[in-house]
């Protein structure tokens, strides 16, 4: 009896002591107290447990505090460098898009300079041509002038011995002798001296003055192609009695002069025969304000492929010499009569020439009517 008792007695304090167990707040000064479940609401509610439980709050509370104060730190630096960046970002911004306007604005004032530029340069070629042609035309008016003075002098000095000067002409007419030819053409294609002039002439006693200047080599562009012939009206005494402008056809005539030696006039020969009318609105053919006109006729007059014939073949230089003929047509003469006119004996009185004129007009026109 005594026996099982003890046992009771043994399995009661091994069951005691398993239901013992340590407060959860040990640590917080609780861990000298074992407890059981029937004592373990009691300690809980203990002065010690309290005490220990507002140690473990404080302990809690400080190390969130700990956390919480970093993490505020950590935030306010990264809005702080979140702030400042924006701020540079959009002073970077703003930067940016006045550096935009600019560009735009430099664009549109690069664009109005290349306008002015193209519009400066456009004016700068119209002005280098205008003084290109400015010069041009200065130094073709130099040259002019000139070559206009020493053909005065020329001409000045050629009619210096008034006895040259046929005051009368057989009713507008005047045939030019020329001398040594070839002395002339070299002279001439040598640029020497260019052109050469008649003694002057009137058409009648008190009329218009008058002369030709022949281009033994061409002038302009018949220059070394043809011989060019011209009249030039010169300034006269009677000029203020004198119809003007002057607008008489002016017939000119080389003479085939091999042919009417060889043939004694059996043969017809070769005259070169050509006229013009002046241009009454040319400055040629007005009154004269200078000693001379500019020269006006016929550029190219005749080849000088026919000019520069050997002696035995060429029919209008013989012996270095040609006789040109001209003609100054006042009363309307037909044309088809110039070969019948420039045929005739010129050794004949005029006032028998112009009775053969005559009389050769009437025969054609009685022949038409025929």
């Amino acid at each position: 009896m005594d026996e099982v008792s003890n046992k009771c007695d043994n399995i009661h304090s091994t069951s005691d002591a398993s239901n013992k167990r340590t407060c959860p707040l040990a640590v917080y000064d609780c861990r000298d107290v074992q407890l059981n479940e029937s004592s373990l609401q009691e300690h809980y509610t203990s002065e010690q447990h309290q005490k220990s439980l507002v140690r473990c709050t404080q302990s809690i509370m400080e190390s969130m505090n700990g956390v919480y104060s970093e993490a505020d730190i950590d935030m306010k630096e990264e809005k702080t460098s979140l702030v400042e960046n924006y701020e540079k970002l959009s002073i970077v911004t703003r930067n940016t898009e006045t550096i935009h306007d600019q560009l735009i604005q430099t664009d549109v004032e690069m664009l109005q300079c290349d306008q002015q530029n193209s519009t400066l340069l456009q004016e700068l070629n119209n002005i280098q041509t205008t003084n290109s042609l400015e010069k041009a035309y200065r130094d073709t008016i130099s040259l002019n002038q000139n070559i206009l003075r020493q053909d005065i002098t020329m001409f000045e000095q050629q009619v210096a011995d008034e006895s040259q000067i046929i005051k009368e002409g057989p009713d507008g007419t005047i045939v030019w002798k020329i001398i040594n030819v070839r002395e002339k053409t070299y002279d001439a294609q040598s640029e020497r001296q260019t052109s050469i002039y008649s003694p002057a002439f009137y058409t009648s006693t008190i009329g218009y003055k008058l002369c030709i200047r022949l281009y033994l080599n061409g002038d302009g562009t018949a220059r070394g192609s043809h011989i060019s012939i011209f009249l030039v009206i010169l300034r006269g005494p009677y000029d203020a009695l004198l119809k003007w402008p002057f607008s008489y056809r002016v017939s000119f005539c080389l003479f085939d002069q091999r042919t009417m030696i060889e043939t004694n006039g059996t043969i017809q020969p070769k005259h070169i025969i050509d006229t013009f009318r002046p241009d009454i609105n040319s400055i040629s053919f007005q009154r004269p304000c200078s000693a001379m006109n500019i020269a006006s006729g016929i550029p190219k007059f005749f080849p000088l492929t026919e000019f520069h014939k050997s002696e035995n073949e060429n029919l209008y230089v013989v012996n270095d010499t040609i006789f040109i003929k001209v003609l100054i047509d006042f009363i309307g003469i037909s044309r088809s009569m110039l070969p019948f006119i420039f045929n005739l004996n010129i050794a004949l009185p005029v006032h028998i020439q112009q009775q053969l004129i005559s009389d050769e007009i009437k025969r054609r026109q009685e022949q038409n009517t025929n």
